[in-house]
């Protein structure tokens, strides 16, 4: 269990820690000369509460000390992200003060679980002033979350109270169910330094996954390499560290000599990695606050153990009001790393009150379209709180699918978690360029049906040709050139329906099984003579002027015929001379598919086309071309990928 201090400056926060955990956490000298924590200060604790012993198998409890002066919030703030149960101190003598004010404000705002009043300095004041300020403390806690706080009156110094609290801490912890241990490795660092002998150590609590000694991990956001060396988790040298643990992690690597990692930055698995400058939120606004959260208006963003300037903009809604709650983009001055879920604080710019606080909800904002109602929809779905339940609502209304890659990115979903997600809402995904998309089984049918009804269309408007090509489709279902997603589930949905045998692809048409194109008889008697001098299996077909002299007709004639049969689906015309029957179109694309199959990249040149289909290097460039053109592959500049 880790436990943070809360409460105003010179309230008894560090005695307290020090009663119950024999530790004294102010380490600095100005600390010690002051009398005053500036920073913050860790301590541990055997669960024992009677006699400061290990349990068989009991981890000890984290203390996290933090300052309570006004002009050290910040460091507060870096303290207090993931913690178990917040230890608000309040003086006897003084009764809550600026500071608890704004720290209580700051754990309800984190959505700190769980609250223990430790009212200190008793012994300082007379029984009526203890009993008044525990009720000033309850009418505090009244309404909010931490509503039925337990209070403990103590005098620290004099050791009054403090067995009972001890008491209630290691029930509390013992109690405590452990945290999943789910997603990808996170922690947030509060504390990096050097250590002779060892080099660089960073400290912080595991948000989320695990990690081991030997593990490759990256700083984030700067996104350096580096290796585990040795841990420890909850102050014990340890093979590995989870979520919910203080951990502190010795890295080693050779980019640490360029980038020293800092407060603010995340060690993460190399798969969590997505650092971003806009985050769409949900947002809560103090009711104490005397005017609207101005948009735009310069703020301060606390993240995990960071703090970046930030300007917020509030979606849906002219501006938030004290007391409300909506949604927001946050725009950052430099990228964070951040998954849903994340809480936060706002602060002004000058860093002198808290404002407002929420969670993350996408990590990764659009800079457009943000508050559009198909995007604003999109929200109502990725706000809810459950995976599952959030992908499936945004795959009912997703007609041209939901990107899953971003999706399992933002909940730090592992690669077995998402797989396991997909499989039980049974998610049908559709190769893209810019990654997987995913359909319900309702839309991928309802996609099926469409195109069917459009090929059938198709045939009862044209019975003369053999079937619409993807050009022909993608105008009967409205799909413009930018749909990229659109127009990546309807290949999906062709080659699905090819594959089930509802459909044939024949070249770059398809058509209703059994259907044929109604032909003339004398075009038809032309078409079985030119199939005898253009076989299929042929790959280096004659020109259309050589054809004309194996035929016997006119060129210019045999030209117009062979265009007519292209535009009707039964030929293909590759290069202004040179046609083709679909089925011989179907082996060069294959060819095509193969040869990037092979790579290691994934692609091919036009030597290695030539060298494989044997057909010369001017019909290689030709066909080549045609396969871009036809939409079959693409070319990235320096050579040819399959399309997606």
């Amino acid at each position: 269990m880790i436990v943070a201090t809360a409460g105003h400056v010179d309230h008894g926060k560090t005695t307290l820690v020090k009663a119950l955990t024999g530790v004294d956490t102010d380490r600095l000298a100005e600390e010690q000369r002051r009398g005053m924590t500036i920073d913050l200060g860790f301590a541990y604790a055997p669960i024992d509460a009677s006699t400061l012993e290990d349990e068989a198998g009991a981890e000890p409890m984290a203390f996290v000390d933090v300052p309570g002066h006004e002009r050290f919030v910040r460091n507060m703030l870096a303290g207090v992200a993931a913690i178990d149960l917040a230890l608000l101190v309040v003086a006897a003598d003084d009764g809550a003060m600026p500071q608890t004010l704004e720290h209580l404000a700051i754990l309800a705002l984190l959505g700190v679980p769980q609250l223990v009043v430790a009212l200190t300095k008793t012994d300082r004041v007379a029984p009526e002033r203890v009993a008044q300020v525990t009720r000033e403390i309850a009418a505090l806690l009244a309404g909010g979350p931490f509503a039925s706080a337990p209070v403990f009156t103590l005098a620290a110094t004099a050791g009054t109270g403090v067995a009972a609290l001890r008491q209630h801490l290691a029930d509390t912890a013992r109690a405590l169910a452990a945290r999943p241990v789910v997603g990808h490795f996170r922690l947030a660092i509060d504390r990096s330094f050097t250590l002779a002998g060892a080099g660089r150590i960073v400290t912080g609590t595991v948000l989320s996954g695990q990690v081991q000694v030997g593990d490759a991990v990256l700083l984030s956001p700067q996104g350096i390499t580096l290796r585990v060396r040795g841990l420890h988790a909850q102050n014990r040298r340890a093979d590995a560290a989870r979520a919910g643990q203080r951990c502190a992690l010795n890295l080693a690597g050779t980019e640490l000599k360029r980038a020293e990692p800092e407060r603010g930055d995340w060690v993460l698995a190399p798969a969590a990695h997505a650092p971003s400058d806009r985050l769409d939120v949900q947002l809560q606004v103090l009711a104490s606050e005397a005017r609207p959260l101005n948009q735009r208006a310069p703020l301060q963003l606390h993240l995990g153990a960071a703090a970046v300037n930030a300007r917020v903009t509030a979606l849906g809604a002219a501006a938030l009001a004290p007391g409300d709650q909506g949604w927001a983009q946050l725009v950052l001055d430099r990228p964070v790393s951040a998954v849903f879920g994340d809480r936060f604080i706002l602060r002004d710019a000058a860093a002198n009150r808290t404002l407002a606080g929420g969670w993350v909800i996408d990590p990764a904002g659009p800079a457009r379209g943000r508050a559009r109602p198909v995007r604003l929809a999109q929200l109502a779905a990725l706000a809810l709180p459950d995976a599952e339940q959030a992908l499936a609502v945004l795959l009912a209304g997703a007609a041209d699918g939901v990107d899953l890659q971003p999706f399992a990115q933002a909940r730090n979903l592992t690669a077995a978690e998402a797989e396991a997600l997909h499989t039980r809402l049974s998610v049908q995904r559709v190769p893209c360029e810019a990654g997987p998309l995913g359909l319900s089984p309702a839309m991928a049918q309802a996609w099926r049906e469409r195109v069917l009804a459009a090929v059938d269309r198709w045939h009862a408007e044209h019975p003369d040709r053999q079937g619409p090509d993807d050009a022909a489709l993608r105008a009967a279902l409205a799909i413009g050139s930018s749909a990229t997603r659109a127009r990546a589930v309807l290949r999906a949905t062709l080659a699905g329906l090819v594959s089930d045998g509802l459909l044939v692809h024949q070249g770059l048409s398809h058509h209703r099984l059994g259907h044929r194109a109604e032909l003339a008889e004398a075009d038809r008697a032309l078409l079985a003579r030119v199939h005898a001098h253009l076989p299929p299996a042929d790959l280096r077909p004659p020109i259309v002027g050589e054809l004309a002299t194996l035929l016997n007709l006119p060129l210019a004639d045999l030209r117009e015929f062979l265009i007519r049969m292209a535009q009707r689906g039964l030929l293909v015309r590759v290069a202004p001379n040179r046609f083709y029957w679909p089925e011989t179109v179907d082996q060069l694309a294959a060819m095509a598919h193969t040869l990037a199959a092979e790579s290691a990249d994934g692609s091919y040149d036009a030597a290695g086309y030539r060298d494989r289909s044997g057909i010369g290097r001017n019909l290689t460039v030709q066909v080549i071309e045609f396969l871009d053109r036809a939409g079959l592959t693409r070319f990235d500049g320096a050579r040819h990928r399959p399309t997606v």
